[in-house]
């Protein structure tokens, strides 16, 4: 077994406004630029704010002269603002406890992972991570999949994906025959997708649970001893 868990919004959390948004918002951006945005912010590597700005700067024109100040107080804000969702640390310490292997895959740019690497300093530097700002590909990209698989030498039906977004973390690990768990404690965000399986459109997740604080080793046991029954 090993399990692989999203880090935004599965084990800690932040503004309710993501960082692409906020952006356009402070620099009056246009609004097809927030999916430019949030391509350059997840999926490169920038590891300095003035590197971003420069991005931005060459991007799109006309920017406000304040713009790298803006782009400094973005990035600090996304590492202070950064914290443990309820239940994350004892999972964590339970997979440890049990010895049950972990690494994280996630879209995150540099800044939220910085608070990420706070607020979990042990298991950040210990673990795998397979990160879209560092690995230049994103969710739902079946590419970050696959490399963290092949990376960890793990094989889809001894893997399970923990993640609270069905189109990014539950769907792409279903095509390459990973278990899911699916963490919905934000249900209004996931209404389209919770209809779609309700309505039989998309394949629903191995299990699905309201916080991340629910989920038990036996499950997992569970998922994977269910799935070689059934091969």
């Amino acid at each position: 077994m090993f399990v692989f868990l999203d880090i935004g919004f599965t084990l800690i959390g932040g503004p309710g406004v993501g960082p692409a948004r906020r952006l356009a918002e402070a620099l009056a951006l246009p609004g097809h630029a927030k999916p430019i945005l949030s391509d350059l912010l997840f999926r490169s590597p920038f590891s300095h704010p003035d590197q971003l700005a420069e991005a931005l700067h060459a991007q799109f024109h006309g920017l406000p002269e304040q713009s790298r100040a803006v782009v400094h107080a973005l990035w600090q804000a996304q590492s202070d603002e950064a914290y443990i969702l309820p239940g994350a640390a004892e999972l964590l310490e339970t997979l440890t406890e049990a010895r049950i292997p972990f690494g994280f895959i996630s879209n995150i740019w540099a800044p939220f992972h910085a608070g990420f690497t706070r607020l979990f300093p042990q298991e950040s530097r210990q673990h795998p991570s397979f990160l879209s700002f560092q690995l230049q590909m994103a969710k739902p990209d079946l590419a970050l999949y696959q490399t963290a698989l092949r990376q960890t030498g793990v094989s889809p039906r001894q893997a399970i994906m923990i993640g609270d977004t069905y189109g990014m973390d539950i769907a792409p690990p279903q095509q390459l025959g990973m278990k899911t768990v699916w963490i919905l404690h934000r249900p209004q965000q996931e209404l389209a997708d919770t209809l779609h399986i309700l309505n039989g459109r998309a394949p629903a997740p191995d299990l699905a649970l309201a916080h991340i604080g629910q989920v038990q080793v036996e499950q997992l046991h569970t998922l994977l001893t269910e799935s070689k029954h059934a091969q």
